[in-house]
């Protein structure tokens, strides 16, 4: 599996060398492998990035993030097709039925909760905002049609960050918010780069069914990693009046941090690609033997 995450900053120049990447930064070139390479965080408005390395990208399923004048990732390039079976895995998804999509969502939204609930009892905060997350956990119906989880995410985010916090998902923000948007779309990049792997359409989710937006399943599946991010905000970001670059860094690797996914532990990305492994597994074939929410409190941060 390809687990090399590049962050580039600052380069003048990205161009593809016999299955390489090089950067060309301040008179010096540094090549990499693209079969190492599973994302590249690019940042600064004047790096060129030539049309021969866009396809290999697209062959080797590496996603590209752009990010905007204030470091936050404002759009993913990814392969559009990573799958030798792609149109079969399309007309198979066309006929997930409404009930499948229910459970699948009712599921993830557990998970999700469950995670939040892992978070506030790891950090100790008030007794009495787990436990109502443990009655919205063990409450959701199918599809979510009584939307604990929009309840929960507020019991969670003013227990986690105060209750002044409000979440904001605008680029103008401040730190919290900041480090949470910008990881959040480094989590959703890396899950939609492991899901068109797997053949599926992004644009079909179970839930999220936004006629804009290209990545409805992902904003689905992404859901129990979210965690992932507000665990170190929480840790690193507080006392913190900006997003440095050393902070993006550390939150871009946060994909190669260890969890516990099942019966193992594994890195982030690893086990964002066993899950949808089990995702699939479970829609197909009603079998959830192997889609597991990830152990947030298993967490290893260096």
């Amino acid at each position: 599996m390809t687990w090399r995450i590049v962050h580039v900053k600052q380069s003048e120049k990205m161009r593809l060398k016999l299955d390489n990447l090089v950067i060309k930064k301040l008179g010096e070139e540094f090549t990499i492998p693209l079969s190492d390479i599973s994302m590249i965080v690019a940042e600064g408005g004047d790096t060129v990035v030539t049309l021969r390395l866009l396809s290999a990208l697209s062959k080797y399923n590496i996603s590209l993030i752009v990010c905007d004048n204030e470091h936050l990732p404002t759009g993913i390039y990814h392969a559009q097709n990573g799958h030798f079976r792609a149109y079969k895995k399309l007309q198979q998804q066309l006929l997930w039925t409404q009930n499948q999509k229910d459970i699948l969502w009712q599921i993830v939204t557990y998970f999700k909760i469950n995670n939040q609930q892992d978070v506030l009892a790891m950090l100790e905060k008030d007794l009495s905002a787990i436990q109502l997350l443990s009655e919205y956990k063990e409450n959701i119906e199918l599809g979510d049609k009584t939307n604990r989880e929009g309840h929960a995410a507020k019991v969670y985010f003013n227990e986690l960050f105060g209750k002044q916090f409000v979440r904001i998902t605008q680029q103008e923000s401040d730190i919290i918010n900041a480090g949470l948007n910008y990881g959040y779309a480094i989590i959703r990049a890396q899950l939609a780069r492991i899901v068109a792997g797997y053949g599926l359409n992004p644009l079909i989710g179970i839930f999220h069914k936004n006629e804009y937006n290209q990545f409805n399943l992902v904003d689905d599946l992404m859901e129990p990693f979210r965690q992932i991010i507000d665990v170190w905000v929480y840790t690193n970001l507080r006392d913190k009046d900006y997003l440095k670059y050393e902070h993006r860094l550390n939150i871009t690797n946060l994909l190669n941090a260890k969890i516990k996914y099942g019966k193992e532990m594994c890195t982030v990305t690893g086990a964002m690609d066993k899950y949808v492994k089990g995702f699939i597994k479970c829609i197909d074939k009603e079998d959830s033997s192997k889609f597991y929410c990830p152990v947030i409190s298993s967490l290893e941060m260096e």
